[in-house]
């Protein structure tokens, strides 16, 4: 009764066939047109490689990218400020970004480290790990006071996150050993940036790649909370029986008590990256990650002033059955995957070819929300299992044209995603059954107003459907200056089949599109070889949230999707000795979506507020002092105010700065820093954006510093079985700080993160 099946036995065909063959219809000739595209393209590079060996010769070869390597010892000094840096931005870029590097990842973070760790070094994030860093889900983890459902998260150029709002679960994919490099763009990019959210930006992960040579590299880990973590490397090196195609496999296991009480939580990865060159100008990449994570979820993800005083600072759960926080009552299992196929080919002098066919999945069963009181007895304690299971199906192509004037890009992104999502109640006192009256239906009934009474609190399916298609022209219109223009197409389709709907609880058979065309454009200036400068005028996009669907009638939501108008300024400048950019921002965000009641009911609908103006500063920069020491700054300060009260957006930090010292002199290695995030603010949850007189209750935290320091030395050795060694300590939070961060009101309550204390962490690892 409590598999995914049987929360839809009623009308599992109707639920399941009719909307893939309605999306197959709807949606194959755009799919499988730019799979074909793409495979026959790439099939004509192979048979040219074959066929004309004379042109290979002459053909310019791709510019290849810049290899992601994680060497575990510098074979030699070779510092500056463009080596020793925790972040900066490249010379050519056309809105403001940082880029975190792979030595930074590797050496200057926890081994734990979730991918949001690892970008709140760049100024404008922000992240909350209250388990400890990776070991639990980053919370409001924000980019320009964005939230984590309004901007696009990549990996490898692939958009990925909850097909209902596009929010990331952090610890669920990537760990940090299988992250190469993290870009931060802040903005929504050219024409060319593709995912449901350019609307605030996109935090871009890019994959490890393998050695050139052959090692065997084990990496033992453990430190606080009794965590215990064991990585294991194998790279293969180039094979020359195989034209030099090389793989890189790992796996990692992972089990820690975390910084909350009862937290228990283990987990399980596996990944593989497989490179194969196929000719002189083609290459086939192969990509895998898995996971898996079984952990004890906390009732109470936030605790009130009052219950922190009465449970601890560190609350999680308890081990009292007889507790609605007992852990035997909130736990979870995940399953994610991500994989992709692609390839990269020269095709000729002047044309490229990028096109990858990938999949992702998520996979979510829950027990939850545990009550006293079920239909067998008053006293057991019953719960929720809830189920979220969702595989996507895309591809992204994109085809270039270069010559002495410019370069042409043009592409497009198809995704087909499909939502199974239940939830169920289910009596603890009676082994976890279904939890029902004897003699009464499983399934439940529904009244003469068509609203179910049964255990289901929902059982739905929906489909997400997107394609963009988009065009772009970099033109060189001087020596150093290159202006681009673009122009992007996207449509969006929602469908849901909801037997029980959310909240309301009657049936909802419901479909909705949008679409829209936006524009860019962007330009950089090349002053001087290290001096540049480049500016931004840019539309972003928000696809809807399915949230909006659980109305009792969502045709009276206003259809218009969130949007940004983004104009930006900047200027970077990189030499050995000094490396600097700042920029300047001013976002109009149209369309500010919203819940409340329609007059004179109980029921609730969106509406869109006018919106919000959004401006600020940000800037980073690097110091080589010398003799192996850099020092590093960054920065920004935002002012994010709606249009219609001049209330401040909520949870929203009003300024970020990092500082911090970098040591890397014969094998030692060393970083201290110290990360601020500003004050921000949350109101009830009903207020009209508009509508100042609408706060009734405002709760406002400060600005808090965490430090981080991190320590370690390694060797290479010659004529040894061990080819080299590391060892290196990690603390955060190192001066022990206990800070609140507002989450949310009820009332005139408060609730609130707790960051943790002081951790530390202590690896060990060979490459042999």
């Amino acid at each position: 009764m409590l598999s995914r099946f049987s929360s839809k036995r009623a009308s599992a065909d109707s639920l399941v066939l009719r909307p893939i063959v309605r999306g197959i219809r709807q949606w194959h000739a755009p799919f499988c047109l730019m799979m074909a595209a793409g495979l026959c393209l790439s099939t004509y590079a192979h048979a040219t490689d074959d066929n004309t060996a004379d042109a290979a010769s002459t053909r310019q070869t791709a510019k290849p990218p810049k290899q992601l390597e994680e060497v575990e010892v510098q074979g030699t000094t070779n510092n500056s400020a463009l080596t020793q840096t925790p972040t900066q931005a490249d010379l050519n870029i056309t809105q403001p970004q940082t880029v975190i590097g792979l030595d930074w990842i590797s050496n200057h973070v926890a081994p734990t480290a979730d991918y949001a760790n690892i970008a709140s070094i760049a100024p404008g994030v922000t992240n909350v790990s209250p388990a400890g860093p990776g070991l639990g889900e980053s919370k409001q983890t924000t980019l320009r006071g964005f939230n984590d459902n309004q901007y696009n998260v990549t990996y490898d150029g692939i958009p990925f996150g909850d097909t209902n709002d596009f929010s990331h679960h952090t610890s669920s994919y990537f760990p940090a050993k299988m992250i190469g490099q993290i870009v931060v763009d802040r903005g929504p990019g050219n024409a060319s940036t593709i995912g449901e959210a350019t609307f605030g930006g996109t935090i871009a992960l890019s994959s490890k790649d393998a050695l050139d040579s052959f090692a065997f590299i084990p990496t033992l880990s453990m430190g606080s909370y009794d965590t215990r973590l064991t990585n294991l490397e194998i790279d293969s090196g180039r094979l020359d029986d195989l034209n030099g195609g090389k793989f890189i496999l790992m796996g990692q296991y992972l089990s820690t008590d975390t910084a909350k009480t009862n937290g228990d939580t283990t987990r399980k990865t596996g990944y593989v990256k497989y490179v194969q060159p196929i000719g002189s100008s083609t290459e086939l990449t192969f990509v895998s990650n898995y996971n898996y994570i079984n952990f004890n979820n906390p009732n109470l993800s936030s605790l009130t002033l009052q219950q922190i005083a009465q449970l601890g600072r560190n609350f999680g759960l308890d081990n009292d059955p007889t507790s609605l926080n007992c852990a035997c009552y909130n736990y979870q299992t995940k399953q994610t995957d991500l994989e992709y196929i692609g390839v990269h080919s020269q095709l000729s002098d002047t044309w490229s070819l990028d096109n990858k066919l990938y999949t992702y999945a998520y996979d979510n069963t829950s027990h939850e929300s545990p009550y006293v009181g079920t239909k067998a007895s008053k006293t057991n304690i019953g719960g929720y299992i809830k189920i979220n299971d969702y595989r996507a199906w895309g591809n992204t192509l994109q085809v270039a044209h270069t010559d002495d004037i410019g370069q042409f890009r043009t592409g497009g992104w198809y995704e087909y995603t499909n939502n199974d999502r239940s939830s169920v109640a289910i009596d603890y006192g009676r082994g976890g059954a279904v939890d029902v009256k004897a003699g009464q239906p499983l399934q439940g009934s529904f009244n003469a107003q068509g609203v179910y009474s049964g255990p289901y609190k929902y059982t739905m399916e929906d489909q997400l459907h997107t394609s963009q298609l988009y065009a772009e022209y970099e033109w060189y219109a001087t020596d150093g200056l290159s202006v681009t223009p673009g122009v992007k197409y996207l449509q969006v389709s929602r469908d849901i089949e909801a037997p029980i709907n959310q909240t309301t609880k009657t049936p909802l058979y419901y479909s909705q599109t949008w679409r829209k065309t936006l524009g860019y454009l962007t330009a950089n200036y090349l002053l001087r070889d290290d001096w540049s400068i480049y500016a931004t005028a840019a539309q972003g996009f928000l696809t809807p949230n399915l949230n909006e669907f659980y109305v009792p009638n969502p045709a009276l939501n206003n259809p218009a999707p969130e949007q940004t108008m983004n104009y930006q300024f900047g200027t970077v400048y990189k030499t050995d000795r000094f490396n600097a950019d700042a920029d300047l921002y001013y976002i109009n965000f149209k369309n500010y979506a919203f819940s409340t009641t329609i007059p004179g009911t109980t029921d609730a609908v969106y509406y869109l507020a006018r919106g919000a103006y959004i401006k600020g500063i940000e800037g980073e920069m690097t110091y080589f002092v010398g003799h192996g020491t850099s020092v590093f700054a960054n920065g920004s300060l935002q002012d994010a105010t709606f249009k219609g009260s001049q209330l401040d957006i909520p949870n929203v930090p009003n300024r970020t700065a990092a500082l911090g010292v970098m040591y890397e002199n014969s094998g030692f290695f060393a970083s201290l820093y110290d990360k601020y995030t500003g004050g921000q603010k949350a109101y009830n949850s009903n207020f009209n954006p508009d509508v100042a007189s609408s706060v009734t209750s405002t709760v406002a935290t400060g600005g808090y510093w965490q430090a981080a320091m991190s320590i370690g030395y390694g060797q290479n050795l010659t004529n040894a079985a061990i080819k080299s060694y590391k060892i290196r300590l990690q603390m955060d939070n190192l001066f022990d700080a206990h800070d609140l961060v507002i989450n949310s009101v009820s009332g005139s309550t408060g609730s609130y993160y707790v960051l943790p204390g002081r951790s530390w962490f202590l690896s060990v690892s060979a490459a042999l």
